[in-house]
């Protein structure tokens, strides 16, 4: 099955499509730069709080992996869920990036990690 790719971009006269994977990871991304209960559709859905502290404390990871599975389970997104958010050794001293580890809910278990 395929999705609506993020962000909506048109290829001959057509929404782009991608895979579950990409679909859920783009969503991860809007989360990650949206303020934390801004969205009325669930009130888990913005990070951009948490990441903001997390330099400082480097427990907040593991919070933001509760929040995004909490937002996801709020949008009826159920064949994935992330089992880990890792903070990257910095590029850049002012940038922060991640790497995400989705698991399937499927009987396989499969993981696919992937930087944000």
């Amino acid at each position: 099955m395929s999705f609506i790719a993020f962000p909506l971009r048109l290829n001959r006269s057509f929404l782009q499509r991608c895979d579950e994977v990409d679909a859920i990871l783009a969503l991860i991304r809007v989360m990650a730069v949206t303020p934390n209960g801004s969205w009325a559709g669930s009130s888990h859905f913005g990070l951009r709080d948490l990441f903001e502290q997390a330099r400082m404390h480097p427990e907040l990871p593991a919070q933001a992996v509760q929040e995004v599975n909490r937002a996801l389970e709020d949008l009826g997104i159920t064949h994935y869920r992330v089992q880990a958010i890792v903070k990257d050794p910095q590029a850049k001293q002012d940038e922060d990036s991640y790497t995400v580890t989705l698991i399937s809910s499927d009987a396989d278990g499969q993981t696919v990690s992937r930087k944000v």
